[in-house]
């Protein structure tokens, strides 16, 4: 019988791009001639904290932060010119017009997947950048949006000759979040974390996902959800800056768990009784309405099971037929949906599947004389045919802007489907769930063909993929151990224009 498709360990590739350890010694207390308003009443030593320590001890450190000036995140001293130089653009390109044409950009094409930014909040980060003294945080994260854009947007070729956006804007993205990464690494955080905070520790995560930076992916992931839960602790005081709050609560909690999912981690973020819920009469909320759905049952008690963890009670199967149920149950039927929601929620939805028959195969639960399609060895054949009919219809551009993510899911469900058929026999097309849509082969090639197309595909999947259909399906290998676009017939997706 067919083995689970390559395991989370075998899947991690160890890119040596773990960050540089911070030496910097803490600030030494002094007194400072800009101290905050209480110190300045008694004529006592103030230090550059904000709230700072004589008004956290007498439990006014509000009061500190309402009479400072000094702003709420500064730069620390520079350790060389790097530092110095990322800072330098950084306020550089947050006051310039490329924000305007990325936050444009996000709004049409990321906003739908991950609502975490309103237009008047961008508005009012753009006034705070207009003086980097004050609003280095504000400056840090507009670039990192900005980078967001760049490395997960088909931009239009047709953006006209005075765009700010460059012919090579993917380069132009990676460095943008490499200048954001550096000043991040460099600011020096008041003790109360923001919103903001939050936000920029998002994106570039986002970013590291991006370009397969797994180590910085996972360390800047875990620094978002931690500084989401301080920041939930200090109610933000906007409306608005707590409904992105809780927004983001689900965007981070789809995110954690789907990199749990691939790379065997351990999930911090949980559905208690006292967490946001996503509005469900805003219709441009169904789309994360669903996505957090999909997720909801992927709980400890399943990651307890995916990672094999030593627990004090066995496991139960119902645990996995509970989670199937909900996942299938997801996405309602009336949800209002763009296709960009659609990519991602289809998609995901099948990917979560395979990852339950996997579960279900190691577990020894699958059997071939079930009338359960989906518990039987099979069933991976009916996931790719499923996957392959409901994004033929859509634009590849609506998937391509979801980044590394689809693109490893497409070839887990792949991966999948090579096991499967390498275990069937050729002799008997209906065990093979060959169907008057077309045989396993064809759907491959389909994905195979959609994986090419996607961020990561060309460079990293597709090769994986081949050596996996070497091995299993070598009559099916393509020639040479590498395949090119012209090896198979790409899916003739609309682009943006």
């Amino acid at each position: 019988m067919p083995s689970a498709s390559m395991d989370a360990q075998s899947r991690k590739r160890q890119d040596g791009d773990v960050s540089p350890s911070d030496d910097r010694q803490p600030s030494k207390r002094f007194q400072v001639p800009r101290a905050c308003q209480r110190c300045k009443s008694l004529r006592r030593g103030c230090d550059e904290h904000r709230p700072c320590q004589r008004c956290l001890r007498a439990g006014l450190g509000n009061e500190c932060v309402g009479g400072s000036s000094w702003p709420a995140a500064t730069p620390m001293p520079a350790p060389g010119h790097d530092a110095a130089a990322a800072w330098a653009r950084v306020v550089a390109e947050a006051q310039g017009p490329i924000v305007e044409e990325c936050a444009r950009l996000f709004f049409e094409l990321c906003h739908p997947t991950i609502p975490i930014l309103t237009l008047d909040y961008v508005a009012r980060l753009r006034d705070a950048a207009m003086n980097p003294h004050t609003g280095i945080e504000a400056c840090t994260l507009l670039v990192a949006m900005c980078a967001h854009v760049l490395l997960h947007v088909e931009v239009p070729a047709s953006r006209g000759p005075g765009s700010a956006i460059p012919d090579d804007y993917e380069v132009y993205g990676k460095t943008l979040l490499d200048t954001a990464s550096t000043t991040y690494q460099t600011i020096h955080w008041p003790p109360t974390p923001t919103l903001d905070s939050c936000l920029l520790a998002f994106f570039i995560y986002a970013g590291q996902n991006r370009l397969a930076r797994h180590s910085k992916t996972f360390l800047c992931l875990r620094q978002a959800t931690t500084l989401w839960a301080l920041v939930k602790d200090h109610k933000p005081a906007s409306p608005t800056a707590e409904t992105l709050l809780n927004r983001l609560f689900w965007v981070l909690l789809v995110s954690e768990r789907s990199h749990a999912i691939r790379y065997g981690r351990s999930i911090a973020l949980h559905v208690t009784p006292d967490v946001p819920e996503i509005d469900a009469t805003d219709p441009s909320l169904h789309g994360l309405r669903s996505l957090a759905a999909l997720f909801r049952p992927i709980d400890s008690a399943f990651m307890a099971i995916k990672n094999e963890e030593q627990l004090l009670l066995p496991w139960s199967p119902e645990v996995l037929d509970r989670a199937e149920r909900a996942i299938n149950s997801a996405i309602p039927t009336s949800a209002i949906l763009q296709d960009t929601q659609k990519a991602n929620l289809r998609i995901t939805k099948l990917w979560l599947r395979i990852i339950i028959w996997q579960l279900r195969l190691r577990l020894g639960l699958l059997t071939e004389t079930s009338h359960h399609r989906n518990l039987t060895y099979r069933y991976p054949v009916d996931v790719a045919k499923e996957l392959t009919l409901s994004t033929r219809d859509l634009p590849i551009h609506t998937i391509h802007v979801h980044g590394i993510g689809l693109t490893e899911k497409l070839f887990d469900v792949a991966s999948a489907v090579v096991d499967v058929m390498a275990q069937i026999p050729h002799t008997s097309p209906s065990a093979r769930g060959m169907s008057v849509e077309g045989p396993p082969e064809e759907d491959l090639a389909y994905l195979r063909a959609l994986i090419l197309q996607l961020p990561g595909g060309l460079s990293v999947y597709n090769e994986l993929l081949e050596k996996h259909i070497q091995q299993a399906l070598p009559a099916m290998a393509s020639p040479g151990s590498h395949t090119s676009p012209g090896t198979v017939s790409l899916i003739s997706h609309q682009s943006p224009t």
